[in-house]
């Protein structure tokens, strides 16, 4: 199930005997852009007996959470724990990362809001882009597969594509979990414009992600309202 990663920042984490403390952050693995460990913040208690404040726990560690009780089960006591050292060279942290700028070739596109993991694989599957002027206000979707390199000192991140694909990406709404839009087979995507449903060319779903999957008319089709609304700017 796809999840937005900064809301589970805050998640309480229990071993069998007792609490491990509290999920404050996610350490990433470019370019395959795998979660590697959540850093924890370490109950006090527990803190005492393990000599530090924060340790990095894997995430195949971790049972499927209640998420509306913001609790994840672990498996395992605590001292049965791999704990890892909370930092580890060429991991990216996810809080850092928020706020890093998106540039295509044409320039900025916007800053990153947001990440969108799969908590059954632990692979980051979206960046939330919020576009500001460039994608008109919305917070959009971005494959992990179109971005390139990763510049840290400069806080940004390329993208491989061309902006015209992702102003074709589908709006983010926090409200509509991203696992609704994500249920159709790429590859059934239709390649008739006139066989595209009217309602996908407005919000295509996020089957849609990946441009290389569409075919020339249904992208043309998907694409028509921005270049609509272009136009009617002007």
């Amino acid at each position: 199930m796809l999840r937005s990663a900064s809301r589970i920042l805050g998640y309480r984490l229990t071993a069998d005997d007792g609490e491990v403390g509290r999920c404050v952050d996610f350490l990433l693995e470019p370019p395959a852009w795998s979660v590697r460990y959540v850093l924890v913040d370490t109950d006090p208690r527990f803190e005492q007996q393990l000599g530090k404040r924060s340790v990095g726990v894997s995430p195949l560690r971790l049972r499927k959470s209640d998420w509306t009780s913001r609790r994840w089960g672990l498996d395992g006591t605590r001292q049965q724990l791999d704990m890892q050292p909370e930092r580890a060279p060429g991991l990216q942290s996810l809080k850092q990362l928020l706020g890093f700028g998106l540039d295509d070739v044409e320039g900025n596109v916007g800053h990153i809001e947001d990440l969108i993991v799969d908590d059954d694989t632990w692979c980051c599957r979206y960046l939330v882009i919020n576009g500001e002027i460039r994608l008109y206000g919305r917070k959009t979707l971005v494959p992990m597969e179109w971005l390139g390199d990763l510049h840290v000192d400069e806080h940004r991140i390329e993208a491989r594509v061309p902006r015209a694909l992702i102003h074709g990406q589908p709006e983010y709404r926090p409200e509509a979990p991203v696992y609704h839009l994500h249920g159709t087979d790429p590859g059934a995507l239709p390649s008739d414009e006139s066989s595209v449903p009217p309602s996908w060319r407005h919000n295509p779903p996020l089957a849609w992600a990946s441009a290389l999957h569409w075919g020339t008319r249904g992208l043309r089709a998907a694409l028509a309202p921005i270049a609509r609304e272009r136009q009617r700017r002007i």
